[in-house]
């Protein structure tokens, strides 16, 4: 959404212009509300717009833009966002400016009201909250319904693996000689044994040189049967093991893959899942859609500059509210554009902050699309940051909360087109964990609340693979073992049985096509056999030959 918040600006700008020109700043504002709003999707307000010329200074107070995905959050809001930019290349649908200011920033804050478009209140969410003391885990029945068409997918193209291995077979079969092309080769020599001996030898050094050939054929489809072999091999055990490879991929797909070692994802799986995809989502709409290239078509005018947007550096300076406490930054976005072959630079991002004047935050980033694929890195630190107040868990049944800690957090992340890798490393110090029902009469929360009491360090470690759409999440601390010591045995029971249901009820389902694909196991023994007969029976002509 950066390059539409960028294209959003540069109408809101433009339509500010207008207005001033013709003294309408009513309507200036009212315009640029609308036609921003249009732009992202969700509701742009502005309290203000200045506007100076020669040269053309535009600066928008009290810029606020919701976030189409959370419509009681905004996306950003900024106290001022101003720029010296090039009124001409404005009004030819261009931003170009040396610098862009975007001061008293914050991102995703809470609204009072809806930011639809229409202003409707977003439907309440689903209670996802887990529900731990109880454990209730999916009902088996349920995950297959919900999974049959993976499932489905898993078998035809084990099926589709098996025939196109057997229809290659049968055509190459065809083409291996067969016992009359045996007949001929037998029939040339006893008629070259009956000629004299120059006939003779030039006639047996043509036929070893047909024979010779027919030879090499038989190398390449025996090592073309091998590799086919192989893969027979291979997917006879995809078949064999597919009640119990589904059965922990769809555990996988809920977190309960992980155990008691998983313990905390389990507890925290949707917030966490939500904080992950956020971030990702937040930059497909950013920087991902930065490289989205537009090809300027025929009736479009011919620009001065073949870019939409060209920004050489963006100051920013604000703070977000962690734990209760303002954590203010500062830093540069350089080089912006849609066209990064334009100037032959990446993007890069640093800012820098903290609190009460400590410097605690750094964060740098290089988004490159100067090829077909955009390659980005993404680096974040946080140092002896004072938390405290943080809710770890909005289940209704086991709310934990971080009453205070001392956090160092490294977050790195990569991502190759649509290929993701990352890993946040996060360690409290000083921290008191709380269950905040313990006092009433769920025992669950009582033997956990007595079980953290004594902790006073927090260690997690979160890996995330996969792709930027489809994200596969890990994530594993030191409370894994206490939530386990106290939960693990009830888990443990449930997590087997539900696995146990699960493979049964596959076996019943997809038995009958497993037991004819461990059928097949054996299929490509008859064109072994007929390879090795029809090649033995020409190098024994080739030994009499000799």
């Amino acid at each position: 959404m950066f390059k539409r918040i960028l294209q959003g600006v540069l109408i809101l700008f433009v339509v500010a212009i207008v207005g001033v020109v013709f003294a309408l700043e009513p309507i200036a504002k009212f315009m640029i509300e609308r036609e921003g709003s249009k732009q992202v999707g969700a509701r742009v307000d502005v309290d203000s717009v200045d506007i100076s010329f020669y040269p053309t200074h535009v600066a928008l107070n009290g810029l606020t833009v919701a976030n189409p995905q959370e419509p009681m959050r905004n996306l950003l809001q900024s106290e001022k966002v101003s720029a010296d930019v090039d009124a001409k290349a404005l009004f030819k649908m261009q931003v170009i400016a040396d610098e862009v200011v975007l001061s008293g920033l914050q991102m995703y804050t809470e609204r009072s009201t809806p930011g639809t478009l229409d202003g409707s209140m977003p439907p309440p969410k689903e209670d996802t909250g887990s529900s731990m003391p109880s454990i209730t885990l999916p009902d088996p029945n349920a995950l297959l319904a919900e999974e049959k068409a993976t499932i489905q997918a898993e078998v035809t193209d084990i099926q589709n693996g098996f025939t196109t291995i057997e229809s290659r077979w049968k055509a190459k079969s065809e083409k291996v000689p067969d016992q009359a092309h045996l007949e001929q080769y037998k029939k040339r020599w006893d008629e070259l044994k009956n000629k004299n001996v120059i006939e003779r030898i030039a006639g047996a050094k043509e036929l070893r040189d047909d024979i010779k050939a027919e030879l090499r054929q038989f190398e390449n489809l025996n090592e073309d049967l091998k590799t086919d072999s192989a893969a027979v091999k291979s997917l006879t055990a995809r078949a064999a093991n597919l009640p119990a490879d589904q059965s922990k991929r769809m555990l996988s797909k809920y977190g309960l893959d992980q155990g008691t070692e998983g313990m905390l994802r389990f507890l925290l799986g949707d917030e966490v899942n939500a904080v992950v995809q956020r971030g990702l989502s937040l930059y497909q709409e950013t920087m991902g859609n930065m490289a989205n290239k537009e090809e300027t078509t025929p009736s479009e005018p011919a620009a001065e500059l073949p870019v939409n947007i060209l920004i050489r550096k963006i100051l920013i300076d604000g703070y977000q509210v962690i734990g209760g406490e303002k954590l203010a930054y500062s830093g540069e976005i350089n080089d912006v554009t849609d066209k990064q072959d334009y100037w032959n630079k990446p993007i890069t991002m640093a800012l820098r902050g903290g609190m009460e004047q400590k410097p605690q935050l750094v964060i740098d980033g290089i988004f490159d699309q100067r090829n077909d694929t955009l390659k980005s890195v993404f680096n974040m630190g946080l140092k002896q940051l004072a938390l405290s107040g943080m809710s770890l868990s909005q289940s209704p049944d086991l709310p934990l909360q971080l009453e205070k800690g001392i956090a160092d957090i490294a977050a790195n992340f990569s991502i190759d087109g649509n290929n993701l890798k990352g890993s946040v490393a996060g360690l409290v110090n000083q921290a008191k964990l709380l269950v905040s029902n313990a006092a009433g009469d769920n025992k669950t929360a009582k033997l956990l609340a007595a079980a953290l009491e004594d902790v006073t360090k927090l260690v997690m470690n979160m890996s995330v693979n996969g792709t930027v759409d489809q994200p596969a999440i890990k994530l594993k601390s030191n409370l894994d073992s206490i939530l386990g010591d106290v939960l693990g045995a009830e888990l443990k029971s449930q997590l087997g049985e539900v696995e146990g249901k699960l493979k049964t009820k596959l076996s019943a389902d997809y038995g009958p096509q497993i037991a004819k694909f461990q059928d097949k196991q054996n299929m490509l023994s008859q064109y072994k056999d007929l390879l090795g007969d029809r090649e033995a029976a020409l190098q024994a002509l080739m030994k009499e030959m000799l």
